[in-house]
């Protein structure tokens, strides 16, 4: 029988030999509240693998047709509460396939808020231990309005101010405005807050998933807190405001 010593040893080298871990993936479930001034909405995205066209260490990409994300997977019910206090709202998934509900409540910056999901047969249930707080928002400084962005290049973006453990680059390609356009590639990039910048990858935009008749870049910008378990996230996300948004032009 080997020493305990010798059986340490073996281990030891083994794990040597093991190859290392792919870099750490965006969390693909994502659970979210976004409060406004009277308001918070409630929404979950839960893509299906097929749907996701890009996904790296900070960002997920799909591609909307008709307006719209893909439909979402059933999760079940989604539960939003205020930590030792009352509950913020629920929301199932809608026939559209989408989880989306408004509710009228105020929530202060500091709340802190915690979350559950249901799960079903296509997502596993999950719970948060831990409770993400309302931040205050940060200020987006690029890119400017106006910007210009081409096919093979990254996007710098950068903000400052705010309280928030994350910031939450939302990125539509289109033709014409992205809330009047019918195919385009969304990205939501989520990266910590402190750097005070990100370079989205070039990679970021496929060029096989990017409409051909792309001429128009929206970028948002807000502040995101984040806690992460597993592969899911919760996201409270003040709701944007018109300075947060940038337009600018896209070419290939």
């Amino acid at each position: 029988m080997p020493s305990p010593r010798a059986s340490l040893v073996a281990l030891a080298l083994l794990a040597s030999c093991r190859r290392p871990g792919g870099p750490a993936l965006a969390p693909r479930y994502l659970l979210g509240l976004s409060p406004g001034p009277s308001f918070a909405v409630l929404g979950a995205t839960l893509y299906a693998d097929r749907d996701l066209r890009y996904r790296d260490a900070s960002c997920l990409g799909v591609s909307l047709a008709g307006g719209r994300e893909p439909a979402m997977l059933d999760g079940g019910r989604l539960d939003l509460w205020v930590v030792g206090g009352d509950p913020i709202g629920h929301v199932d998934r809608g026939a559209d396939g989408r989880y989306h509900a408004a509710v009228r409540t105020a929530l202060e910056p500091g709340t802190r808020v915690a979350g559950s999901l249901a799960g079903s047969n296509e997502v596993a249930a999950h719970r948060f231990h831990s409770p993400a707080q309302v931040p205050r928002p940060v200020q987006r400084i690029k890119p400017d309005a106006g910007f210009s962005l081409r096919a093979g290049e990254g996007l710098p973006v950068t903000w400052r101010g705010g309280d928030s453990t994350h910031v939450a680059l939302v990125v539509t390609v289109s033709r014409g405005p992205a809330d009047t356009a019918q195919a385009g590639w969304l990205l939501t990039c989520v990266v910590p807050r402190g750097r005070g910048r990100f370079l989205i990858p070039a990679s970021a935009f496929p060029r096989a998933q990017v409409p051909a008749d792309a001429d128009t870049v929206t970028v948002v910008v807000a502040a995101d807190e984040r806690v992460v378990e597993e592969e899911y996230a919760l996201d409270v996300t003040p709701v944007a405001s018109a300075d947060d948004q940038a337009v600018g032009t896209f070419a290939r």
